[in-house]
């Protein structure tokens, strides 16, 4: 079963990068999840059912929707959480803010969501994240999203 979260505006910036990535951009990213099961729900014979899935969505839409995604070891960090105190950004600070650490914390919490609406019969299997027509990041997680 695949699920998509689409047109989540935001921007990062990748402040190790030797290149233009260093500078604060923006994206309209997008996600697509799909989800595997050994059974299917015996109730309704589904994979998951698609209400089980709007904490997902609330929770990528909290996280990359006009946000503001800043490297929690990037030097300029205090300079941008002033900026947030100050209402002109809304602020989330990730391990990596490139598509692949989106990719690896969408995966992280699609399966913590995911395994507790299902008490764990149900996993993320894939993620794909991307940032524009051209370009993506997939990852695949075997049961228990790892």
């Amino acid at each position: 079963m695949r699920f998509s979260a689409r047109a989540l505006p935001c921007c990062h910036r990748s402040w190790a990068h030797d290149g233009r990535c260093v500078y604060l951009h923006g994206y309209e990213r997008s996600f697509e999840l799909e989800f595997a099961c050994a059974e299917l729900d015996p109730a309704t014979g589904f994979v998951i059912d698609f209400s089980a899935l709007k904490g997902v969505r609330a929770r990528l839409a909290e996280q990359f929707d006009h946000t503001t995604l800043v490297a929690e070891d990037d030097p300029e960090l205090p300079l941008f959480r002033t900026l947030a105190e100050r209402g002109i950004v809304d602020l989330r600070v990730m391990r990596h803010t490139g598509m692949e650490g989106a990719a690896v914390w969408v995966l992280a919490e699609a399966s913590r969501l995911v395994e507790e609406a299902t008490g764990g019969r149900v996993w993320v299997s894939r993620v794909e994240a991307r940032e524009s027509r051209k370009n993506a990041v997939v990852l695949t997680a075997s049961p228990g999203g790892r």
